[in-house]
């Protein structure tokens, strides 16, 4: 993605704290309404001081209340916030000092905006009930719920619960639901709900729900494609990009062209803990507007996304830099194509001890692997069941690439595992004495067509096409397609492009939930 130059095509840079014009009218059509997610480079540290703590919380919110204002300016209707943003993750006890009571909508009516004296102890929710209210827009947020619970049973020895938390505030600062995540990742400062919840919010653009980054991976998040009236998932997250399809903008996209729902997803940009990349995706088109760019630099994306039963006849996107000053620039993608932009930077080499670290990597010992060394070629493999082909043609192969197949369980993470079946086309390296176990953000090789075949036991196929540089490859140029055959699900991916596109990984991940382990205590 490239910068308007700033004397020629640069949108003059202009403080979004003062003299912004907003115009608080509804921004929602009959065909489409306009959604915008905030990545934000949080920089606070934890603390042990209260006093700090409180400096810590006003510093974010700082940064919030401005974007909102400049998301309603470009027409948002709505705007998500990512997972700690807030505040930092941290410890037990240094996290007890971010969190407020937030009530439960369900049990009664609050608008914290129209009632600052009884949460006048809780000002992240007096902020952002106020941001809605003061820009008419919905707005969804992450925090941290505390609740005392001395005489409950399962209670923690230091006497409360303390949870990462969603909340969202309706266009006049009404709470409309108080979300407790329910798949927690390595975050031992928080703890589990007890019950399971119904995430669901209504506005008056759509029904949506409500989930905290790991939820989104497990079949909670999908039960949703049975409900008729859920509109789409409004996302929080702090998530760690793995490669080769876990990334975060190649995974959402895939996640909504393999379940039809719309995605608006919110990353925190923190690539020192692998996190960077969030966008609008919506199932029939893909990425709407995205941005995967970690440049320390927060960004607002906003994107038109097609109402239900409607096409998107008038496309309308933006990413927009915002800096610490309060001061923007738009770039240059900004306009009816950002949703074929994707990034002029990958993850860099910022640390010595971050030169392999960048992200994670899924280990490939249990997978078929057939090495390409031809410029077109017809190849078949299988892996316990799951047989894939593939059909390509490239200019010339000067770089490793693979043909991989796996079915099983997933163990590359110890603290979890879940069962899938993948299959790829997959850009990959040796190292550490491996034939396939670096994955490269970079390719030069060429490819014109693809196509892959694979025969899957589960129906939640999530495709992926993904360029040089971790740019999704734009929908017009690759088709996907799923057909019930022989008691099983076959999917297929054609891409086909003239001109050629430099890529990285086309594939598949099937997610068989039925064969997962059991998570929680649901």
């Amino acid at each position: 993605m490239q910068i308007k130059q700033l004397s020629t095509y640069f949108v003059a840079a202009a403080t979004i704290v003062h003299g912004l014009a907003i115009t608080v009218v509804l921004a929602t059509t009959d065909t489409y309404y306009t959604a915008a997610v905030f990545e934000f480079v949080q920089t606070q540290n934890c603390t042990m001081d209260p006093e700090d703590a409180k400096q810590v919380v006003k510093h974010n919110l700082d940064a919030y209340v401005p974007v909102a204002k400049l998301a309603k300016s470009k027409g948002a209707d709505i705007i998500d916030f990512p997972e700690y943003g807030i505040f930092p993750e941290c410890n037990r006890v240094q996290t007890q000092l971010f969190c407020e009571v937030i009530p439960d909508p369900d049990e009664g009516k609050c608008n914290p905006c129209m009632d600052q004296q009884q949460f006048a102890d809780r000002p992240q929710l007096i902020t952002l009930s106020c941001m809605a209210r003061n820009n008419s827009i919905v707005v969804h947020a992450n925090t941290c719920h505390i609740h005392r619970c001395e005489r409950e049973p399962r209670c923690p020895p230091d006497g409360h619960m303390q949870f990462n938390t969603n909340v969202v505030f309706d266009r006049d600062g009404t709470l409309l639901i108080r979300y407790l995540k329910e798949h927690l990742y390595q975050e031992y400062a928080m703890n589990e709900p007890k019950r399971m919840q119904n995430p669901k919010f209504t506005t008056d653009f759509g029904t949506f729900l409500s989930y905290v980054c790991y939820d989104i991976f497990f079949e909670r998040a999908i039960q949703v494609e049975k409900e008729d009236t859920v509109d789409g998932i409004v996302f929080s997250t702090m998530w760690e990009n793995t490669m080769p399809l876990l990334m975060t903008v190649g995974f959402f996209q895939s996640f909504v062209m393999g379940t039809n729902l719309t995605l608006i997803g919110a990353d925190i940009q923190l690539p020192g803990q692998k996190a960077v990349g969030s966008g609008i995706f919506h199932g029939p088109y893909g990425a709407l507007a995205y941005t995967f760019n970690p440049d320390g630099i927060s960004k607002l994306v906003v994107a038109r996304v097609p109402r239900r039963g409607y096409a998107l006849t008038e496309p309308k996107s933006s990413i927009t830099a915002v800096f610490e000053n309060g001061t923007t620039f738009d770039y240059i993608s900004d306009g009816d194509h950002v949703e074929m932009e994707g990034s002029e930077n990958i993850l860099p080499h910022w640390q010595n001890d971050y030169l392999e670290n960048r992200y994670h990597v899924i280990n490939m010992e249990n997978y078929t692997l057939i090495k390409i060394t031809e410029p077109s070629a017809y190849i078949e493999g299988c892996n316990n069941g799951l047989c894939c082909v593939l059909d390509y043609s490239a200019e010339n192969i000067t770089q490793n690439f693979y043909m991989a197949i796996f079915n099983g369980m997933q163990e590359t993470f110890s603290d979890v595992h879940w069962s899938e079946e993948n299959c790829m086309l997959v850009r990959c390296d040796p190292a550490d004495g491996k034939e396939c176990a670096a994955f490269p953000l970079r390719a030069e090789v060429v490819f014109h067509h693809v196509y892959l075949r694979a025969n899957f036991s589960t129906q939640y196929i999530y495709p992926s096409v993904i360029g040089d540089r971790m740019r999704l490859i734009p929908r017009s140029q690759w088709e996907f397609s799923i057909a019930l055959e022989s008691g099983g699900y076959n999917g297929i991916i054609n891409f086909n492009s003239d001109e050629g596109q430099k890529l990285i990984v086309v594939g598949f991940k099937g997610r068989c939930y039925d064969r997962d382990p059991p998570f929680s205590f649901f």
